[in-house]
């Protein structure tokens, strides 16, 4: 399944739990409904709110000015009353289009052709040419033009465990999650030159940062991603990998950026904060 796919199930997902919750919490709390509700009237140029209800045919008012948890409670019904329909037609929506959705993932892709493509390298079907809008100010096209060559430069890469990058980016390379495929697509968006995966020797030892940029001044941050923060072995590696980068200067308060999944998958929105944010201004 391709990445864009994979953000519309997220969606998808999102809004059908939110209405699951939502509708049992009603049901809870709210159900059978007995028409109470919150009234406003203007008195002495004040706002003062009511509970409004019937009882034995009778329209009745209470005030509620000295009940704030009972406006609160109404105002919560009220909320859930009309949000639920609007959820439900959402979720009806997207079931309904997503199911005509063509799968754009590479493999699915390259399944379509012949033979004879099928066979070629899988980088010769992407642009070289970085996508995307330039985040570099056009004050500077000697500065930009570095960024993109040194990015292009051959560089010492990992070769660890090749076998798992199994997500392919439109940057025509595999990475190792879908965390990290969001997050080379939106580099690829901002035009963000980087490398992936470069080899730095720390004590005869070698390690690898997911993401290198390089600052104007010519000098080298990483982006690092920790996407399985809840299985022991990963979790001692990337804490030896931390300490190691530690005794050369690569820290968070200096060089270093940090994620991690939530719920299994990175945030989307997050990513974009950190390149408006962390990223771009160094650049």
């Amino acid at each position: 399944m391709d990445i864009f796919r994979d953000q519309i199930d997220r969606i998808v997902y999102e809004q059908k739990k939110l209405l699951e919750v939502y509708t049992n919490e009603y049901s809870r709390n709210y159900e059978p409904d007995d028409g109470t509700h919150l009234v406003c009237c203007r008195n002495n140029g004040r706002d003062t709110f009511y509970r409004a209800y019937r009882e034995k045919g009778r329209r009745i008012r209470k005030s509620l000015s000295k009940d704030p948890d009972a406006i609160r409670v109404l105002a919560r019904k009220e909320y859930l009353r009309v949000v639920i329909p609007a959820l439900k037609n959402n979720v009806e929506i997207f079931d309904t289009s997503c199911a005509g959705l063509k799968d754009l993932g590479f493999e699915t892709i390259m399944s379509q052709m012949s033979g004879s493509y099928r066979k070629l390298p899988a980088e010769l079907f992407f642009s070289k040419e970085v996508a995307g809008v330039d985040c570099l100010s056009g004050e500077n096209e000697d500065r930009i033009r570095r960024h993109r060559e040194w990015a292009a430069e051959p560089y010492e890469k990992s070769d660890y465990m090749p076998e798992h990058r199994r997500f392919m980016t439109s940057a025509g390379f595999r990475v190792r999650s879908k965390s990290e495929q969001h997050i080379v697509e939106q580099l690829v968006n901002y035009g963000i030159p980087f490398r992936y995966e470069q080899v730095i020797h720390i004590n005869n030892k070698r390690y690898s940062a997911d993401f290198t940029f390089r600052d104007r001044i010519g000098e080298l941050f990483y982006w690092e991603h920790a996407g399985m923060m809840d299985v022991p072995k990963y979790v001692d590696g990337y804490h030896r990998k931390m300490d190691a980068f530690e005794k050369i200067d690569i820290v968070p308060w200096k060089n270093l950026l940090i994620t991690y999944d939530i719920d299994g998958v990175i945030n989307v929105p997050m990513v974009k904060s950190i390149i408006e944010h962390d990223v771009i201004p160094r650049l």
